[in-house]
């Protein structure tokens, strides 16, 4: 699920051209247009928790959409990314930014006026949990998974920081 056409366009392409049996759908959170119990495994990931603006309806609509022994699989920056300044190879944390903050201008395109939305890893967690899945495992890692630009020296911060998470939970059986 996406609210861009043309990355569900992308994604259903490819799933075609590898012969992936997955369904795309272009909608928001709150109200993914899907059914009840209608999905073994949802995924989120790469940048999608900063666009949503209610981490709790998100994680109610995953809730709802797996079905019970399904999963849901996070693979996301770690909140704490925004916080570095990454145009330095000595670690430095940004003086205009919180972890705790409810959302900041996107800097790599400030041009667009959009707005990343900042999420803990409690938020997070306690979302999820409080929609009623079962979190299995939690991994932060300090590997990137996007690819360095711009100058960005991501191997100098190669394992001194958390750069990204995965996150495992189950719909209980019922």
């Amino acid at each position: 699920m996406d609210y861009s056409s043309v990355a569900v366009g992308a994604a259903r392409q490819r799933a075609d051209e590898l012969h992936v049996p997955c369904r795309y759908v272009v909608a928001e959170v709150p109200g993914v247009p899907l059914k009840d119990d209608s999905a073994d495994l949802v995924y989120t990931g790469k940048g999608a928790l900063i666009w949503m603006r209610d981490i709790d309806a998100w994680a109610r609509d995953v809730a709802r959409v797996v079905r019970p022994g399904g999963h849901l699989f996070v693979y996301e920056a770690h909140p704490a990314v925004p916080l570095w300044s990454w145009d330095e190879d000595d670690v430095r944390v940004r003086p205009d930014r919180s972890y705790f903050a409810e959302s900041h201008l996107n800097d790599t395109y400030p041009a667009n006026g959009a707005r990343e939305w900042q999420w803990t890893l409690g938020q997070i967690v306690t979302a999820i949990t409080s929609a009623g899945l079962q979190l299995q495992v939690l991994e932060e890692y300090a590997e990137p998974f996007w690819r360095p630009q711009n100058g960005t020296n991501a191997a100098a911060w190669s394992g001194r920081l958390p750069n990204s998470y995965a996150l495992l939970a189950r719909q209980p059986s019922q």
